[in-house]
């Protein structure tokens, strides 16, 4: 029997950081954005959805175009949520095939855990990771080769540190300096 522990934070908290570091203690870690990269390549039925709310222009040579979906979904609320209602039964349906042998603690990594109460269902606690915002941004900016303004574009489609925090079972800065194994080591105690 596995006990799942999310883990969540904003776009450039250092969520994969942490991941890892749970990783390094056994834990298995199921990384929901690149799972969902990997059904819309895949899932036939998530495609065909994801068309018809999108539009035919999403795809390129019956290829699912994610930057195009990009542009259309953060620059328009309804769309997202429509996107997001259809995408995450078939990502929970995968994550839960994916742990079902697993013993201890698992670890699902995901961006929207909070902001959404079907996917917080599937977890025993909440581990919301930050980082300070200017450091967030230049994270980013590097990691995903975009500009500040499109940086603070992701930004405001995602709830503040502040409301995370409140709804947070456990909380890790990640910043150079901390002592992120002994805050690990501390969760993984508290979670058997």
């Amino acid at each position: 029997m596995s006990r799942v522990l999310g883990i969540t934070g904003g776009i450039g908290a250092g969520k994969s950081r942490i991941c890892s570091v749970f990783a390094e203690f056994g834990c298995k870690v199921y990384d929901s954005d690149a799972q969902t990269k990997q059904l819309y390549a895949s899932n036939r039925q998530l495609q065909s959805g994801l068309v018809e709310i999108l539009g035919k222009d999403i795809l390129k040579d019956g290829v699912l175009d994610r930057k195009a979906m990009a542009n259309l979904i953060f620059s328009d609320k309804l769309l997202m949520a429509e996107v997001k209602k259809l995408v995450y039964p078939f990502v929970m349906a995968d994550f839960v095939g994916w742990k079902r042998y697993k013993r201890g603690v698992v670890v699902f990594e995901s961006a929207v855990i909070l902001e959404n109460e079907y996917v917080r269902s599937f977890m025993d606690k909440v581990l919301v990771v930050t980082a300070p915002l200017d450091l967030r941004i230049r994270r980013v900016m590097k990691r995903d080769a975009v500009s500040e303004v499109e940086v603070r574009r992701r930004l405001e489609n995602q709830i503040s540190d502040e409301q995370r925090i409140s709804m947070a079972d456990f909380v890790i800065e990640s910043i150079d300096g901390n002592d992120i194994e002994g805050e690990v080591r501390n969760i993984l105690k508290k979670m058997k």
